[in-house]
């Protein structure tokens, strides 16, 4: 019999702990909803009442009228890889002007295996200047640069 108020008190405290997280974030998604339009308001209202989940969109912590679909997470995502890219590219082209490297030891040969296929593409189209300088680094940032870009301006 004691086990039994026991539990029954611990479960009472349980449920009180999921109403109290319940609450502070109802509150949060109404503090969210209210810097959003009307029209968006009403259909968070509306999709959330029902039970159902916002249908690939969330509301998170950014400026009025801004939504995570799978679009602009997908953009996100690739804009951090192709961050992550340069540098890495970036690495490359600064150690290909040391002739002494040991391009076939680890980790300089996956730099070189991750970075070389790329840069060929664009020194296949823009020959050496004078045979010894290769500027076709130049085009391969500038072509990472613009779609970086571009998947920043979709988010």
């Amino acid at each position: 019999m004691g086990d039994d108020l026991e539990r029954e008190e611990q479960e009472k405290e349980e449920n009180e702990g999921k109403e109290k997280f319940e609450r502070k974030a109802r509150q949060k998604r109404e503090k969210r909803l209210s810097t959003l339009s009307p029209q968006i308001q009403a259909s968070i209202r509306i999709s959330s009442s029902s039970g159902g989940p916002l249908f690939f969109a969330a509301i998170c912590d950014r400026p009025a009228g801004y939504l995570n679909t799978p679009l602009t997470v997908v953009a996100a995502g690739l804009s951090k890889w192709l961050d992550i890219y340069s540098g890495v590219l970036m690495v490359r082209v600064l150690l290909s002007w040391f002739p002494n490297i040991p391009w076939d030891r680890q980790p300089l040969s996956a730099i070189r295996d991750l970075c070389d296929p790329y840069l060929n593409l664009f020194r296949n189209i823009i020959p050496s200047v004078f045979d010894t300088l290769d500027v076709s680094p130049s085009l391969a940032f500038a072509v990472l640069g613009t779609l970086g870009s571009i998947l920043n301006n979709s988010r």
